[in-house]
Order: structure tokens, then C-alpha cells, then sequence
């Protein structure tokens, strides 16, 4: 989502390989009528195409059965690779969302792409992909119609949404007061000078900064508001012990450690340290956590229409997004996936899990596109060189 050399979305443990010889790169509402492809589109039947599908994908996230598959999922994937077998699959791996873009663009073209949504128009634009046909997918009317509605590009399906999240402070209960765990600012209390870790996402940094400010629209900032977030986080610099680049081989070991005790996060890093014994909160800002979700797009060139849509079916029915969300804490785009089916009841009530609204509310605040985003990208390397 981000301009950062690691994704927030690795799932807890996930380590990726390929499947059918592809090179390592990198470590849901009821369908209307406007969202379907005309029927005049002539196709192969799916007993014609070649069942081989390239997949530009998150490493974690691949079918259950393939022997990439090494981060746990053993239900999302499983009935299309039951039916369909693990060798016509290939993934192509990304570690971040402009990574995504770069290869979606450059080393394609993929039948199936796994962005978040704040880069859909970036897709659509370059012509990267075509809409989805959602009466080809049997779990599309049990969709939450929010994000649904949010993967649509002039009425036509572009993605499917899957897995959201939220982005907040994880901090140290053990070292870091209460009274002052409220808010965003807590990034820039010099109590916690030198125990902060921010991330380094020029993005999320602004939104952030925009949001301490009292900027509620962080992801369509003017110039002066961009040079006034861009002072903000200056100030905020000398509290932080480092930017962090991967959340596991540096956030989260911090934290762990003892070495940082505020850090921006995702719920992931909740559920990790809870079950290292690691005493921590994941903060509801009084400004609202960022959120975020991603989905699958479906490639413009793809051979394997039909099997593309059995694929991502596959991941969406209720038994795969189950599974999901109790493993890794992530809400997920099926309705029927509710609170009473999550296993930790506390965690499902203070994320929201289960709740088709949890997104919705005026405490949180999704990303979404940046019209102006090469000047904040500027902005957030200025802020690093000051």
C-alpha cells in the first residue's frame, strides 16, 4: 500500500516458494446488472483453456495444497485445487503495493492480481485488467456490498474484494502510560523520544500527520496542507528510533525486545506479540485508525477466464474466509463470517471481525487513491533527509 521495501500484509510465519517453476521474486452484496460483461464476449469453454494461471500474489497467500503454501491456509484455495490440481499454478511474488504495480506492469501479463484498492484506478487505467463476471462466482452475493461497491470502477467489477485491515499504534502497556496511549500524537510525546518506530510509508506517514493536524480528507492533501503534514513529521523525527522497512525482521522483534515500545502497526502484530506473552494494546485513536482492503483483479489478457473465476471463488466462500480471519485476525469480504464464528471473542469485538460495517464508521478512515501522491512522496523524502 505503501512506498516501503515490506509489506504489511506477509501472513504470521509465511514463507513463499513457486509452484510450477515460477522464479521466487520476493522472499461481498448481490451482483447488479451493470457489473456484468456483455454476453456478446465470445470464450473458450473452461475444458479449452490451459488451467495455467499466473498469479501476482503476496507471499502467505497462495492455494492450500501447493507447496508454496507454507503459512498455514489449508481451506482458501483447497476446493480449486481439488478440482483443478497445483500444477498449472505459478505465483510471482510482491512485498509491497508500488512493487505490485511495477511488476503488474512490467513482468506480466498475469491472469490474477492481488492489490489493494487504493491502486485499483492505477490498474484499470494502465489496462492491466477487465471486470470480473460476478454470476460466475457462486460467493459474490454473500459479499459485503461496502467493499463490493468500493472494487467497482463505472459500474463494472474490477475487484473482488477478499482481506481488510486496520493500521493503528501497537504499544508496551508494561512502559508507556495510558493516559497518554489516546491518540496518534502519542508519535510525538517526548516522553517516548528514542522507543517510537514509524513506518517508513510516505502514505501512511502523511495520513497520519494529516490527521493529527485535523485534516479528515489525509489522502487528498493541498500543497500548503502537504507542507504543513511535512513540518509535522520533521518534529516528529528525533522521537523515533528507526523507520522500519519489515514488519517482521525489525518492528516486531522491537517491540518484542523492548527496544521500541510505540510502533505504527497492523492487528497482526497484536495477535504475534499476545502470543509471545508480550504485554501490548493496539490502539482506537481518538483521530480513527487507518483501514485498509485488498482483493483480486482479473488480468486484461488472461487465456483462463473461466479458471481465473474458480480461483478466486475458492478463496472467498465462507469456509476459506473462516479460517482467515481466525488464523491471522484479519476481517474478511464474506458476510457470514460473524462475530459468533470468531474463536477469541474479545479480539472479533475490539477489531470489528464479523461486523460488515466495521469499515464504515467515522472512526475510520480508509485509504484510498492519492491524486497528488509523487508530492508526497517528495515531501516524505524530504522529511527523511532533514
Amino acid at each position: 500500500m505503501e512506498q516501503s521495501s515490506f509489506d504489511r500484509r506477509k501472513f504470521l510465519g509465511g514463507t513463499a516458494g513457486a509452484v510450477g517453476g515460477a522464479a521466487l521474486l520476493a522472499a461481498c452484496g448481490s451482483p447488479a446488472s451493470n457489473t456484468t460483461p456483455s454476453a456478446s464476449v465470445s470464450r473458450p469453454a473452461v475444458a479449452a483453456e490451459s488451467g495455467n494461471l499466473s498469479i501476482l500474489e503476496w507471499g502467505g497467500y497462495e492455494a492450500a495444497g501447493t507447496k508454496a503454501q507454507t503459512a498455514g491456509m489449508t481451506v482458501a484455495g483447497a476446493d480449486y485445487t481439488t478440482k483443478y490440481g497445483t500444477s498449472g499454478l505459478t505465483y510471482t511474488y510482491i512485498t509491497n503495493d508500488d512493487q505490485g504495480l511495477q511488476k503488474a506492469t512490467s513482468s506480466g501479463p498475469f491472469d490474477i492480481m492481488h492489490p489493494c484498492h487504493e491502486n485499483i484506478k492505477d490498474y484499470v487505467d494502465r489496462g492491466l485488467v477487465q471486470p470480473w463476471d460476478p454470476e460466475l462466482l457462486a460467493s459474490f452475493g454473500d459479499l459485503n456490498p461496502y467493499l463490493v461497491k468500493q472494487g467497482q470502477v463505472d459500474g463494472k467489477q474490477y475487484m473482488i474484494p477478499w482481506d481488510w485491515g486496520y493500521a493503528s499504534l501497537t504499544y508496551r502497556t508494561d512502559h508507556v502510560d495510558a493516559a497518554d496511549a489516546t491518540g496518534w500524537d502519542l508519535l510525538w510525546n517526548p516522553k517516548y523520544k528514542g522507543k517510537v518506530s514509524m513506518w517508513n510509508g510516505a502514505s501512511s506517514a502523511f495520513e497520519v500527520a494529516a490527521l493529527v493536524l485535523g485534516y479528515p480528507d489525509m489522502d487528498n492533501l493541498t500543497a500548503d496542507q502537504i507542507s504543513a503534514a511535512k513540518a509535522k513529521l520533521i518534529e516528529q523525527k528525533p522521537n523515533n528510533k528507526f523507520y522500519w522497512d519489515s514488519e517482521y525482521s525489525q518492528m516486531q522483534p522491537a517491540v518484542k525486545s523492548g527496544t521500541v515500545w510505540v510502533a505504527y502497526s497492523w492487528q497482526d502484530t497484536l495477535v504475534s506479540m499476545k502470543s509471545a506473552n508480550v504485554p501490548v494494546a493496539f490502539m482506537n485513536p481518538t483521530q480513527g485508525r487507518l483501514s485498509w482492503f485488498c482483493g483480486f483483479m482479473l488480468g486484461a489478457k488472461t487465456e483462463n477466464y473461466y479458471h481465473a473465476h474458480d480461483y478466486v471463488e475458492s478463496f472467498i466462500n465462507e469456509a476459506a474466509c473462516v479460517q482467515m480471519t481466525n488464523a491471522y485476525a484479519y476481517g474478511t469480504s464474506n458476510t457470514k463470517v460473524t462475530p459468533d464464528k470468531v474463536t477469541d471473542q474479545a479480539l472479533a469485538t475490539s477489531l470489528g471481525l464479523g461486523d460488515p460495517h466495521a469499515l464504515e464508521g467515522a472512526s475510520v478512515h480508509l485509504q484510498s487513491w492519492q491524486a497528488n501522491k509523487a508530492a508526497v512522496e517528495l515531501a516524505w523524502q524530504e522529511v527523511k533527509s532533514a
